[in-house]
């Protein structure tokens, strides 16, 4: 008896028991972009209810738990009566008898309702890939009627900025990876150059600090990047333009490698965008791996004009963090805010490489500006609520968390190594203060090396190397 009661209380464990079994409907006409929708809610549905899925174009004679992707000209097993009115870019879940619809007003729409799918269900889309929740949700196909309008029309992205940390130092792979999860979060567009000048490659072996970003190349790029994915960006939809849109700076106005954004600042730009009708927004993204919560924003607050910026940090993060993580995010994304406000008012350049970045102001006639501590105290409070959110974060978002702490690290350890680069005007404290100085660059640097995850993080490395930590070094010889 106690061995048949072993027996079925095995059998009825959670852990064991089967998952739902789902057809994705595409019809006869599906697109190619149909198609990638069902794919990735067949992935999704797998990864959240460990779900056993078919993807076909005709409806099942027998099936309980049936998704309906497309539109009814794509699809006929979407009834047209009742299909409400979309625009090009509108797009709907609506549970149905006959199961629940996933579609929209173009192929592309219905991409981005396969990604509201998912994002409802608590995965959140990052510039650096999915995040599954902390807690699976129960599956459900019923109770769902939503149709989604957008605010602004025009969402596009820019990221090259003629330096090693932008997009011309990434590879096709590194675009292609970063375009799937742009059309996740509902961008139009794209800002390219007509002509793309490959980066000077830069030197990384030997003595490097933060050489463990570059898996043993000797130089960054280690090969010119080859960067022709006009026909990629346009098979998802996107639209691609060279020139004609302002772009609004999701995070530093220059190419900074420390990390600067504003969601404060952006949230009010939205706003004014909506208030006076302006329907195009082109996002300048100088470190995509900072500007996550700022494009998730812009993502949500393109088709929902109520949304905060701290409002949105919290959907963001306690899907896939858990509870009790989201404000130390907030306010270490707060401090970043006011540490930015305080660059770009002072000295936007302060963290654009270049050869004189760290001599202008050992050679400055002036006594340490006390905005520069200032700055480092705010990078410092930062990097301690990050740390502290890291220490609370579950499962998969950890990497989240842990990579803007060690952003944040860096950017202390800079400014840090500012204010020895001022106290080296005293002769006596020259050398003492030059080793300080390289010292804390040579640690900022091995904290990026630990969280860097993109070419742009491994170009900011590489030109850190070039224009700080080598002649901070040749100075100290002299």
């Amino acid at each position: 008896m106690i061995r048949s009661l072993l027996l079925t209380l095995v059998l009825a464990s959670p852990a064991l028991a089967a998952g739902p079994k789902v057809t994705f409907v595409i019809g006869d006409k599906a697109t190619p972009t149909d198609k990638l929708a069902a794919e990735q809610l067949s992935k999704d549905f797998h990864a959240l209810f460990d779900a056993e899925t078919t993807v076909q174009a005709a409806f099942p004679k027998e099936a309980t738990n049936v998704v309906l992707i497309g539109h009814p000209q794509s699809n006929a097993a979407i009834p047209a009566d009742g299909w409400p009115k979309l625009t090009s870019q509108g797009h709907i879940l609506k549970s149905t008898k006959q199961g629940l619809i996933v579609g929209g007003g173009s192929p592309v729409a219905t991409l981005w309702a396969a990604s509201e799918l998912s994002h409802r269900f608590g995965i959140r889309h990052l510039l650096s890939g999915d995040v599954m929740p902390v807690e699976k949700p129960a599956f459900k196909l019923d109770g769902f009627d939503v149709t989604l309008e957008p605010k602004i029309l025009v969402r596009g992205w820019s990221m090259f900025n003629g330096s090693a940390s932008g997009g011309e130092s990434w590879t096709k792979d590194e675009h292609l990876a970063l375009l799937r999860q742009l059309v996740k979060l509902k961008f139009t567009h794209l800002l390219l150059p007509t002509r793309v000048t490959p980066p000077q490659p830069v030197s990384v072996d030997g003595d490097t600090p933060g050489r463990k970003a570059f898996g043993g190349a000797k130089k960054f790029p280690a090969v010119d990047p080859k960067v022709h994915i006009t026909p990629d960006a346009k098979a998802l939809g996107f639209q691609v333009a060279q020139a004609g849109l302002v772009t609004h700076a999701l995070g530093a106005s220059g190419p900074s490698v420390l990390p600067q954004f504003f969601l404060a600042n952006l949230e009010r730009r939205f706003q004014t965008m909506t208030k006076y009708h302006h329907n195009s927004f082109m996002a300048g993204a100088m470190m995509p791996g900072d500007l996550d919560a700022a494009a998730y924003f812009a993502s949500r607050a393109s088709f929902d004009d109520k949304i905060t910026a701290a409002r949105s940090v919290a959907d963001l993060i306690t899907p896939i963090c858990g509870e009790g993580v989201s404000d130390s995010v907030w306010k270490a994304f707060d401090l970043i805010g006011q540490a930015t406000k305080l660059i770009e008012k002072n000295d936007p350049n302060i963290g654009i490489p270049s050869a004189d970045m760290l001599t202008r102001h050992l050679d400055s006639k002036d006594a340490l500006p006390a905005w520069i501590t200032e700055v480092k105290t705010l990078y410092t409070n930062a990097m301690s609520e990050m740390y502290r959110a890291n220490t609370r974060a579950r499962d998969g978002a950890r990497a989240f968390t842990l990579h803007h702490a060690k952003r944040l690290e860096f950017a202390m350890q800079y400014f840090t190594a500012l204010e020895a680069l001022y106290k080296a005007h005293d002769k006596a404290a020259r050398d003492e203060s030059l080793e300080a100085a390289l010292e804390s660059i040579y640690n900022g640097l091995n904290a990026l090396g630990d969280s860097a995850r993109d070419a742009s993080d491994r170009g900011a490395i590489a030109l850190m190397n070039e224009n700080g930590c080598r002649v901070l070094a040749k100075l100290q010889t002299k």
